[in-house]
């Protein structure tokens, strides 16, 4: 009997220290980075941090004992830091982060995106682990993390992989919009703080990264237009829409605006929200709910993505709107990479397998291209636009039977011919007929037999 009571003592000591993180977040990610993190007992936490490369550490504790801490550390904009959390007699680090760069300062970065992550914790570790070869400096989440948002064991299995299995979310500052399978949770918005709105809540808010204005928004609340939500998207919109130092403008939420898959589109919030968005020039809006990947074609010069491939059983495209311009029906995450001299904004969509399945090129300066016309009639129209790394030519309604699809270069030289065959279009990937790669540049493409018009392609890389 004494040697079972010593082994229950030992169980019950083994559980002591750090329960959960350390977690970042930030506020204001150019000022200030937020170590999040939960202990057995009430304590005071402690940590220790100092830029990489010096030897001097700094010291910052919680103000009172809690279980639940949020030790906020103010830092110089875009420097690299390291820090070591001890709490309750236990240590975790050292762990390093980026902070932001200032709003509207000219330095590059990457981040990653994913959403719906809920119950397949197998999935969801493979999607954090491949997003840690991209080497973000922050990740945003579009929704449904967990299966349940009132079970904080859900919230336990969610952070042990982001934050413990990986360290990622040791590293890496998350930006999360809520989803309805998050249920509003109390157990989340204590485990980490985020940037807050005019309101006092962190339920939607807005961040900068360099010359990126983020603003996620909550399609779990009221959004209608005499919400305060609506209050705060239509001036934090309006502000960001006329400000010379952003490049872009980047939406996050759940519920999608366009959507082909089960769920489809919210048409209360599309109603109420999309003029917002389009009357103040939003490039970008990264969606959940849907558990697939789905890239719209501009609506209203507005590109909505489905992201929603982070670990929840797959649901298929189902419907093949004309607002799509790719789907994808499996497990992804987004890596995004902004050059800031190009004023450029790339994003690349990993599957399971980590290869890269679809791209996107956002460029906010005016691309001048000295173009010469081929001989004869044509008329262009360009296309993508926005540009991608890759062409999709699809056959026009009124031609019937097989074509070959022949594409020039603006001097008229013939760099690519293919059949096309019964199917109705065929994937360019910007290489000629040896398999070598073309210079980024307009090119024209033409059905063969088929008409005179062209069909004007921009091929970015």
């Amino acid at each position: 009997m004494k040697i079972i009571a010593l082994l229950l003592v030992s169980a019950g000591l083994s559980f002591a220290g750090i329960a959960r993180g350390p977690i970042l977040s930030a506020e204001s990610p150019h000022e200030a980075m937020i170590v999040n993190f939960r202990t057995d007992t009430p304590c005071i936490g402690q940590v220790k941090y100092r830029e990489v490369g010096t030897s001097d550490w700094r010291y910052l504790a919680d103000s009172t004992a809690s279980a639940n801490h949020s030790i906020e550390i103010a830092l110089p904009p875009f420097a690299n830091f390291e820090y070591v959390l001890l709490a309750d007699g236990d240590s975790t680090g050292p762990h390093s982060f980026w902070t932001a760069p200032e709003p509207g300062a000219m330095e590059d970065f990457q981040f990653c995106a994913y959403g719906d992550s809920r119950d397949w914790h197998i999935a969801h570790a493979v999607i954090i682990e491949h997003m840690m070869s991209c080497d973000p400096m922050f990740v945003t989440n579009s929704g449904d993390m967990v299966g349940d948002g009132n079970d904080n064991g859900d919230w336990d299995t969610f952070f042990e992989i982001i934050a413990e299995d990986y360290d990622l979310a040791r590293t890496t500052p998350f930006f999360y919009a809520m989803g309805n399978h998050d249920r509003e949770s109390a157990y989340f918005y204590d485990a980490v703080r985020l940037p807050q709105n005019p309101s006092g809540t962190e339920e939607y808010g807005s961040f900068d990264w360099g010359r990126i204005h983020f603003f996620f928004m909550n399609s779990e609340i009221d959004y209608s237009l005499t919400s305060d939500q609506y209050e705060f998207l239509t001036n934090d919109l309006a502000e960001a829409s006329v400000n010379p130092d952003y490049d872009f403008l980047i939406g996050l939420v759940h519920r999608p605006f366009y959507s082909s898959g089960y769920h489809g589109r919210e048409e209360d919030m599309a109603v109420a929200l999309e003029p917002l968005l389009a009357a103040n020039n939003v490039d970008l809006v990264l969606q959940g709910h849907d558990h697939m990947y789905e890239r719209s074609h501009p609506q209203d010069g507005v590109i909505y993505i489905v992201t929603g491939g982070g670990g929840a059983p797959s649901s298929p495209i189902i419907w093949w709107l004309g607002h799509c311009a790719f789907g994808y029906n499996f497990f992804h995450h987004l890596n995004f990479k902004y050059v800031a001299d190009e004023h450029k904004l790339s994003m690349f969509m990993h599957n399971y397998d980590d290869d890269i399945v679809d791209s996107l090129i956002l460029i906010n300066r005016p691309i001048a291209v000295q173009e010469q016309a081929l001989p004869g009639k044509h008329e262009l129209r360009a296309y993508p636009n926005p540009f991608n790394s890759y062409c999709r030519i699809c056959r026009p309604p009124d031609l019937k039977g097989e074509q070959d699809i022949e594409i020039y270069d603006v001097s008229g030289s013939l760099v690519r011919r293919a059949h096309l065959g019964e199917g109705c279009c065929f994937v360019w990937w910007g290489k000629d007929d040896s398999g070598a790669d073309l210079p980024s540049g307009v090119y024209l493409a033409k059905f063969v037999p088929g008409t005179e018009n062209a069909i004007k392609l921009t091929i970015i890389k």
